[in-house]
């Protein structure tokens, strides 16, 4: 069969009559002929072309989309569908992305993008389900917008929610790369209550295994979380000999790889900590079962309240803060800085962190017992760091943080 792409001027009434399918292996190099001639991208490589639609009239060529895997993080697309980090974990999956998306007719009538999108969503889930075995609740997409105002999105029901970063995840050294071209995010629920489900850990998708649980995910490199153990020997055990099932510093690493999570809660630590493979517990300095080498067990709830009501928030503060300080690649604060404080849990401590603005990461802190003490930690905060560590540095806190004093 000759393939063939509309290249004359479409006529008005072609919307009605536009046909969708799949490609057939056979019609590949030929469309991403048209991809890499005709798109700004050019084609994707093979392994990402999960789902390819061709649209047709008179079985010749008008639009081809490409439909890939999601991206791992987005905070605009985080924000908007409730996720904490690990309930995005296990329901990353129900996210597709249209990574390619071209109309190759050079005089067409208007609409005609808009009316595209629509057919080609509304096959996508069928098609997905059919191919992966889960049916999509969520499609996003990239816009740039110094050639494109999303407008044809607009027009077929998605919902712009800002503008990204810019940065694209690549391979080391370099996990994510500044390519210094921020794009548009837009989104489109396949279902009525696709948020709601894709937020709600406790009902099960389509194509969700009841027994799979999503292995926990780590922060930091295992490197890095093997130094934050050995810093936190440090700290002094509060517990009898006879009590001392799990090391201590697993325990303190574990919960300050939490709290960089977002998580803030006993409850919170007790569940990450169960999420994460036997590996990782290991990895973190627990220890294995004597009569199964191969299981880490994880610590119950009621251990976790124990364990963190006991440790003097103070010492943890001495140790944490030289191993956050020597994770600055240049050896000094960012330029950009922002202060904060929360309180773990049922008042069990106050922690005041100072942390990089620009992506988040603390780089130092104070901690004390109890709640209402943030003002009297960030003077002690502040004291601890280098002699003129804040010198030409900018820092940002809320109204709390805007006491003449301190402020001084």
């Amino acid at each position: 069969m000759t393939i063939e792409a509309w290249t004359e001027t479409l006529p008005d009434e072609a919307l009605r009559d536009l046909e969708l399918r799949e490609w057939d292996d056979g019609e590949a190099e030929v469309y991403c002929a048209l991809l890499d001639e005709h798109h700004y991208l050019g084609s994707p490589d093979a392994r990402t072309r999960h789902l390819c639609q061709v649209v047709l009239y008179q079985s010749k060529a008008v639009a081809l989309l490409i439909w890939t895997t999601c991206s791992r993080k987005l905070a605009g697309r985080e924000h908007h569908v409730g996720w904490d980090p690990r309930t995005r974990e296990k329901r990353l999956g129900w996210v597709v992305q249209n990574s390619r998306f071209l109309l190759i007719p050079q005089s067409r009538p208007a609409n005609l993008a808009s009316r595209v999108l629509g057919l080609a969503v509304k096959a996508l889930p069928a098609a997905w389900e059919a191919r992966f075995g889960k049916r999509p609740l969520l499609a996003e997409t990239f816009v740039d917008p110094e050639g494109y105002k999303g407008t044809c999105y607009h027009a077929a029901g998605w919902t712009k929610l800002g503008q990204t970063k810019g940065y694209a995840r690549v391979s080391a050294p370099q996990y994510y790369q500044d390519n210094e071209r921020p794009k548009h995010l837009w989104v489109k629920p396949l279902a009525k209550d696709a948020l709601e489900r894709l937020r709600d850990p406790s009902r099960l998708l389509a194509g969700e295994d009841p027994k799979a649980r999503a292995p926990g995910v780590l922060p930091v490199s295992a490197k890095k979380a093997e130094s934050l153990y050995r810093a936190l020997r440090k700290v002094k055990d509060p517990r009898a000999r006879r009590g001392r099932q799990y090391p201590l510093a697993a325990l303190l690493t574990t919960a300050v790889l939490v709290q960089c999570c977002g998580e803030h809660t006993v409850t919170g630590i007790f569940r990450f900590c169960q999420d994460l493979t036997s590996a990782q517990r290991a990895n973190l300095g627990f220890r294995a079962n004597p009569k199964a080498r191969k299981v880490v067990p994880p610590p119950g709830e009621s251990c976790w309240r124990k364990v963190l009501s006991a440790v003097d928030p103070e010492e943890l503060s001495r140790a944490l803060d030289p191993w956050l300080q020597s994770q600055s690649d240049k050896g000094e604060l960012p330029e950009l800085l922002s202060i904060d404080g929360k309180v773990i849990a049922s008042n069990l401590a106050t922690i005041v962190s100072l942390v990089d603005a620009a992506d988040g990461s603390p780089v130092a802190q104070a901690a004390a017992s109890g709640n209402g003490q943030e003002q009297k930690l960030t003077k002690q905060l502040i004291k601890a760091l280098p002699q003129a560590a804040l010198e030409g540095k900018t820092l940002s806190g809320d109204a709390l943080y805007s006491n003449k004093n301190l402020v001084r």
